[in-house]
């Protein structure tokens, strides 16, 4: 019992897009107290949204208030007109703010798209505002729909617009008080018992027309206060982060200028070394030749970690330029994959096999990234395999026009607690040290670099002491992938003319 969970199957699919986040600045940024002209757009964009849902809803409301004993039976007037008015003129001034940021295409400025955002401002508080007056002025709570507008303000701008804002929606409110005591505009009610505009004499009028502005003062004066701090600390936010990415790109460059100096250095001690345990220096006493043969090991080990780290920095890297994809078959890629590891199976007596359909499978694709994603992987089924065990390459094409590759060794396997970190950079279990301590650690976390960055599907199939199998998911045409087949000559990724 204890032996089968030991070497239970354990199942990992690497998940596509969660590469290591990069950097980079946030769009937040302000100037002078206003959105980035970006952000300033996307708001445009919302209140627009936002507006159709409210004119939906003055229609809607208009539009039950003409059902019969509907509105009589909770004490409402009946029949009402000027929903769908206000309701028609909110849409059609919509379309108007719609089709002026659309005309200024992908390149609209910040100018245009403020002068828009004011327009909509004043439309909406007008509208309101009529809203208002048709609803009986202060028989209902509907004034308390100007807070909206002033919050809003306070979070989309600075504090000296969002004032305006909020004086605007006073001097529109006062104004229409004023307007309906003055008997410059008819009474209109949504209560059928209401007693007239402000009931009750000069101190109502003073309570109705100054206390909700009032309210409305010191919204603004608190949310606008928040409002200002949050953009403060997010201002903070954005500089640290604008420093840690200079930070970390300098490091890349540094790291990358100091591997690629070390690089030929380690390549000459090498070959110098090779020539001395060959021979073609004369012969050496066998303590010396013992050194030289390690000095070769160790420098060709360092090497290969100068190359994993170099290819590993240069996919990470968000400024470094994608290869350009190039029609390629995919038999090539992974019979010079084979040849790269041969050298290390043929040492240890493991015998790697490749089997795959007859028809060529083309593939457009970057060819460095696809080989350094094969060769990872078959080094390390190879390196991870028992002396003269078996790594098997298979390839084919699935039904859905994806193209699967599996690199499947029997050597010591994975736990399953530890196969989610085995992409991480540098990880290694005690078991993989133990058996190969010549790793860089790095093999796997290129493989990962490579298959997030073009949408490939990678699973892992691991049994502790039995083996484990890698599955390569290349996506087929039809999903849009940068890797896809070449369509001329190709059907389902299979060359048809070869």
């Amino acid at each position: 019992m204890g032996n089968s969970a030991q070497t239970a199957m354990a199942v990992y699919e690497l998940p596509l897009g969660a590469a290591l986040p990069t950097a980079s600045l946030p769009r937040t940024q302000r100037h002078g107290g206003t959105l980035s002209e970006v952000l300033l757009l996307e708001n445009a964009v919302w209140f627009c949204h936002l507006r159709w849902g409210v004119a939906a809803i003055l229609v809607l409301f208009g539009v039950l208030s003409w059902v019969p004993d509907l509105f009589a039976g909770v004490g409402l007037l009946s029949r009402l007109v000027w929903p769908f008015v206000t309701g028609a003129l909110l849409a059609t001034a919509n379309r108007g703010f719609r089709y002026h940021l659309r005309a200024a295409g992908p390149e609209v400025s910040a100018r245009r798209v403020t002068a828009n955002l004011w327009s909509q401002i004043v439309v909406d508080l007008a509208i309101l505002t009529a809203v208002v007056h048709f609803c009986g002025y202060t028989d209902t709570p509907i004034y308390f729909a100007y807070l909206f507008h002033v919050v809003l303000a306070c979070v989309f701008f600075s504090a000296l617009n969002s004032f305006l804002v909020t004086v605007l929606a006073c001097v529109l409110y006062s104004l229409c008080g004023l307007a309906r005591l003055k008997g410059l505009l008819a009474a209109a009610y949504l209560l059928p018992w209401s007693g007239g505009p402000f009931c009750g004499g000069q101190p109502v009028l003073l309570v109705h027309l100054i206390l909700p502005q009032a309210f409305w003062l010191v919204a603004w004066f608190l949310t606008s206060h928040l409002a200002r701090m949050v953009q403060e600390r997010d201002m903070a936010l954005a500089v640290t982060n604008r420093q840690l990415v200079q930070a970390q790109d300098e490091r890349v460059r540094h790291m990358l200028h100091t591997t690629h100096e070390l690089k030929a250095p380690f390549a000459a001690i090498h070959a110098n070394a090779q020539l001395l345990v060959q021979g073609y220096c004369g012969p050496l006493p066998a303590k010396a030749l013992d050194v030289a043969g390690r000095i070769a090991a160790r420098s060709q080990r360092l090497a290969w970690a100068i190359r994993d780290m170099l290819q590993l920095a240069n996919l990470s890297s968000a400024g470094q330029e994608q290869p350009a994809a190039v029609r390629l078959n995919l038999l090539d890629v992974l019979t010079r994959s084979l040849e790269q590891v041969s050298p290390q199976a043929e040492r240890r007596g493991i015998r790697v096999q490749m089997q795959g359909q007859p028809a060529a499978v083309f593939l457009v694709a970057p060819e460095d990234h696809l080989r350094m994603l094969f060769d990872n992987l078959l080094a390390n089924a190879v390196a991870y395999s028992h002396d003269g065990g078996a790594v098997n390459l298979r390839y084919a094409v699935a039904t859905t026009g994806e193209v699967l590759v599996t690199v499947a060794d029997n050597g010591i396997g994975i736990s399953p607690a530890k196969l989610p970190h085995i992409f991480d950079e540098y990880y290694r279990t005690e078991e993989a040290v133990r058996h190969c301590s010549e790793s860089t650690g790095l093999g796997l976390a290129i493989v990962r670099e490579v298959a997030q960055s073009h949408g490939i599907g990678l699973r892992v199939e691991s049994q502790p002491g039995l083996g484990t199998t890698f599955t390569v998911r290349i996506p087929a045409p039809a999903a849009g992938s940068q890797m896809k087949s070449d369509q001329e000559g190709v059907h389902d990724g299979v060359c048809t003319d070869c």
